[in-house]
C-alpha cells in the first residue's frame, strides 16, 4: 500500500518539479510582429517630445508598441543581439536605440548606415536616448 501510494506520490513530485523548472526557464519573448503599433512618429519627433513637454507624452508610452521612422546611424551586433541606431535630428544629441528581436537577423543584413527605415517596437523609456525592445522591421522595408 505505502509502495502504491509512494511511487504515485514520487511521480507526481517528478510532475510538478519539471513543470516548474520549465516554466522557470523559458524563454519569455514579446512577437512585436504580431502586434500593432500604438502610435507612429518619427525619431526626430520622438526626441523633440522630450524636450517641448518634459516627456510627459512619453511617458503615456511607455510598454507599448510604436512604430519609429528614422535614419539609421548605427547598426551594432554585440551578445549575439543587432542594436539599430535612428538618428534623433538635432545634431544628432539623442538617438532611438532598437535592439532588435532575435528572428530579424537575415532581414536587417540588407541595412546599412544612411538607410531610411521604420522599425516597431516596444518603448521602455528615455534616459539620454530613447530605447525600444523587440523591434522589427516594418512590412514595407524596400529592398536594394
Amino acid at each position: 500500500m505505502i509502495r502504491k501510494y509512494g511511487f504515485r506520490l514520487g511521480l507526481l513530485s517528478i510532475l510538478v518539479l519539471g513543470g516548474i523548472y520549465i516554466s522557470l526557464h523559458k524563454e519569455d519573448v514579446f512577437n512585436t510582429q504580431k502586434t500593432s503599433a500604438t502610435a507612429a512618429m518619427t525619431a526626430e519627433n520622438l526626441i523633440s517630445y522630450v524636450t517641448t513637454d518634459k516627456g510627459q507624452y512619453l511617458a503615456t508610452l511607455v510598454d507599448q508598441v510604436i512604430a519609429v521612422e528614422g535614419v539609421i546611424k548605427e547598426i551594432n551586433y554585440v551578445n549575439q543581439r543587432h542594436t539599430i541606431l535612428l538618428g534623433g535630428g538635432q545634431e544628432d544629441l539623442a538617438l532611438v536605440i532598437c535592439d532588435m528581436q532575435t528572428d530579424q537577423a537575415k532581414k536587417t543584413g540588407f541595412l546599412k548606415q544612411g538607410d531610411t527605415v521604420v522599425l516597431k517596437g516596444v518603448f521602455k523609456g528615455f534616459l539620454q536616448d530613447a530605447v525600444f525592445l523587440n523591434c522589427v522591421l516594418t512590412a514595407n522595408q524596400k529592398r536594394p
